[in-house]
């Protein structure tokens, strides 16, 4: 039984006996699997972090959605102040009903028609009393119980007349009518004159009016761009129309390019009065043109004052 088991441990000492050129290589194979691992484990360190740091695609579209989320509800929060804000002020101060004024001398009932209470009226009366006078539209703004948002719809409608300075005290004041000019005749300068009226927009009268020959009537104003019914009851005051010397066409001989160019001749129609020209043989009445044409009765009422036919 000893022999058996002392042949055995030999065999096994002579399994795990090696050469000096085995133990050799079993320590280089050994070192290149001892560099091997630290390789894997520095390329762990300094690689895998990095990668980490960049979240996965569906979250970052999470955060950016829930980024644009807060800036709504703030938005939100900001615009409902602000409504609430303008809504508080908007009750504070009564809308006015300004017009044209001058307002030395003005009567009280002028000043109840614009919207004024009679406790500031009768502010108003007193200064002029104590011998005060309006010499420039800020003077209005000084009067005690008039506030700056009043004040600001008043003041495109104030007018005060260049004789009245501060030179002229004792010279009596009386109230002087708006400006009022003749939209025919007219240029973009004396527009800007007029409260509402920024330069684009006396220049798109001016185009207008000479693209129709001449203005017929003030309502003509709200076929200009930018010229709403709102801003027309605002301007309309301050114009007249004399129609005597507008510009004609005469269907008769007129040319296409002369016929198109005007604002209420389109192209349709342009070649239907040359083609009943050609039709008729002879000169066509503005019945007949409204008759072959079948032109509805406001564009004919519009168009006629432009017409002739000889």
């Amino acid at each position: 039984m000893q022999t058996k088991f002392k042949e055995i441990i030999s065999r096994i000492q002579r399994l795990y006996d090696f050469s000096k050129r085995e133990r050799i290589a079993i320590l280089i194979v050994a070192i290149l699997l001892f560099a091997l691992l630290s390789i894997q484990i520095m390329y762990t360190y300094l690689y895998i972090p990095q990668q980490t740091k960049q979240l996965p695609e569906n979250v970052e579209e999470k955060i950016n959605r829930f980024y644009s989320r807060q800036l709504f509800l703030k938005d939100s929060l900001a615009n409902l102040r602000y409504a609430h804000r303008s809504n508080r002020i908007s009750k504070k101060t009564p809308t006015l009903n300004p017009f044209p004024f001058n307002p030395n001398n003005l009567s009280e009932e002028t000043w109840k028609k614009m919207g004024l209470s009679d406790r500031q009226i009768k502010i108003i009366k007193n200064y002029e009393e104590k011998g005060g006078k309006f010499y420039k539209k800020e003077d209005l703004k000084k009067i005690y119980g008039i506030s700056e948002l009043e004040y600001k719809q008043l003041e495109p409608f104030i007018f005060i007349p260049k004789t009245e300075s501060k030179t002229k005290k004792d010279q009596s004041v009386s109230e002087s009518p708006p400006i009022i000019l003749d939209l025919n005749i007219i240029d973009s300068s004396d527009l800007l004159q007029i409260p509402f009226i920024y330069a684009k927009l006396a220049s798109r009268i001016i185009l207008y009016r000479d693209a129709l020959g001449g203005f017929v009537n003030k309502e003509q104003l709200l076929e200009v761009y930018g010229i709403d019914s709102n801003r027309y009851q605002k301007i309309n005051n301050y114009f007249i129309v004399h129609a005597d010397n507008i510009h004609t066409i005469n269907i008769n001989t007129a040319t296409y390019g002369e016929l198109i160019k005007h604002p209420y001749i389109d192209a349709y129609l342009t070649k239907t009065i040359i083609q009943l020209r050609k039709k008729k043989g002879s000169k066509i009445s503005l019945e007949d043109l409204k008759k072959e044409t079948r032109m509805y009765e406001e564009l004919y009422n519009k168009l006629k004052p432009y017409l002739i036919t000889k």
